[in-house]
Order: structure tokens, then sequence, then C-alpha cells
């Protein structure tokens, strides 16, 4: 096995038989399955930065119909394709290189009944084993740090996607500052994480073939937000959280990121492409 895809399964193993112990904590909180939500799950199962709420903002930058067919590039145990296909309809494919969660994913999927739209397997991103032209759109949810070879990745992108379909990506980049403080989220060191400064990410999907049609700097916004906050949304109770999905140090990494973010080691954005 590549060291790179060791060091990324050892970090997301963090927690065995992850299926089996979500399944248990809802049962003991007495949550019937019918109630198992995307706001219910969404603790455990969006496992990338800012969870539901951001998977839901950078919907918000494109337009999903139930006539679409999405790629979940990097799907983890299958929160946001689950959220696509619940909130629009759409069919939904995950493909991620760790067995144990392509296991949970499918497992939480057939519970919540979504296993005819939702569909998930285990492969790379570098080499996605589908068609040309298959898909509508491809999501990556802070996925591409743990990618060395971003030119194949976008290649593939490219190559799976209809003409004028359109690519997702929310990204965690190298800021101007020096490097980051580890553990981070997506890595516990620097061995397999591979950020880019955010122009030459944007550099190489212009010449990859795409043209960007939406870019918003996460830091700006999340600054913007703390100035003048949006109306608080509902909390729903429940007793999921990442550390189920992520591990018990999850804390010290997210701490980590935040900091980096704040020294100008991490950049952040969200970006919306399509395929020209």
């Amino acid at each position: 096995m590549d060291g790179t895809v060791k060091a990324i399964n050892d970090d997301n193993n963090a927690t065995p038989d992850l299926a089996g112990r979500i399944i248990a904590v809802l049962e003991a909180a007495g949550i019937p399955e019918e109630n198992w939500t995307p706001e219910i799950l969404g603790p455990a199962d969006q496992i990338h930065g800012g969870g539901l709420l951001q998977t839901q903002l950078h919907a918000a930058l494109t337009t999903i119909t139930k006539d679409m067919h999405l790629l979940d590039i990097g799907c983890g145990i299958g929160g946001p394709a689950r959220y696509f296909a619940t909130e629009f309809g759409c069919i939904v494919t995950g493909i991620d290189l760790t067995p144990e969660y392509i296991d949970t994913a499918r497992i939480l999927t057939g519970k919540v009944g979504l296993s005819d739209r939702v569909a998930f397997d285990c492969g790379d991103a570098t080499d996605l084993p589908y068609d040309d032209v298959s898909f509508d759109m491809v999501w990556a949810l802070n996925v591409t740090m743990n990618i060395r070879d971003r030119q194949k990745l976008y290649s593939e992108m490219w190559r799976v996607l209809k003409d004028g379909g359109r690519v997702a990506i929310s990204e965690l980049g190298q800021g101007p500052r020096g490097d980051p403080y580890y553990p981070l989220p997506w890595a516990r060191d620097a061995s397999y994480s591979f950020l880019l400064p955010p122009d030459e990410m944007r550099g190489m999907l212009e010449n990859g073939g795409f043209r960007v049609l939406e870019w918003v700097d996460e830091a700006a916004r999340r600054q913007a937000a703390e100035k003048y906050p949006p109306p608080p949304t509902p909390e729903v109770d429940t007793p999921l959280t990442i550390e189920i999905t992520r591990g018990d140090d999850y804390p010290e990494r997210r701490a980590n990121s935040g900091r980096s973010a704040k020294e100008g080691r991490l950049t952040n954005v969200m970006m919306v492409a399509e395929k020209v």
C-alpha cells in the first residue's frame, strides 16, 4: 500500500466499528431511524470544516436539481451525499479511499432509506472508476489537501464531468506566513498534507479546462459573519459529535487549524467552476 494512502487510512480509522458506534449512540438516545435527518447525523457525518452549515453554504453557490447525478469525492461516511439526495432529490455517488468510511456510509444510507439514490465506492480520486462525461456535478469538500497529484485530480474531475458540468471545491491552502501547526483535522503531520496557495490551485483549475464561477475567501466571510452575525439557526438536539468519527484529539486538531488560519499559515476557499 502507498505510504500516503496508509497514513490517510490509519488517520481515518481512529474509531473501529464506526457504524456500530454511531447507531448505538442514536439508539441509546431513543431516536428512531425515520428521524435520522441530516441535522441529527450532521455532527458525526459532515466531517469537513464547518459541518452541515458549510455544506449548505457551498450548495447555495450553485444549482442542484433532482435530475442531476452528483459525484462526491472524498465522501467520508456519506453526510454531504445524503444531504444532497434528501434536500434536492438527486442521485449521488460517493467515493473515498478508506474502506471503513465506505462501509459506514453504506450502512447509514440503508438505515435512512436512501440506498436507491445514494451509492458509494472505495477508490482513488486520481484514478476514478467511472466513464467519461458521467456526472453533472463533482464535489470535493475539504479533501484535496490529502492529494499530492492535484493536476491528476483536476484532470479526472474534468474527464467524468458532462460538458458544462460544474465542480465545487472547499479547500484549505498554504498561507503566506509559514507552515501550519500540526496535527490538523486532515493530517496529523505534514507527510500526507499537500497544501497549495489558492492562486496556484485556481491557476491549475483554469489551465485544466475549468472556468471559475464563484470564489469565496472563507476567512473574509467568517470575519464578516463575526462582525455582522446572521440570525441564529435553531439548534438540533443530537447526541452525536465529530469526536465519534474523528477521534478524541479532534478538538486539538481543530484548534490548530483555527490558530494557523489566524496567523496566516492557512487559507480557506469555497469555489464553483464550470467545465469548458
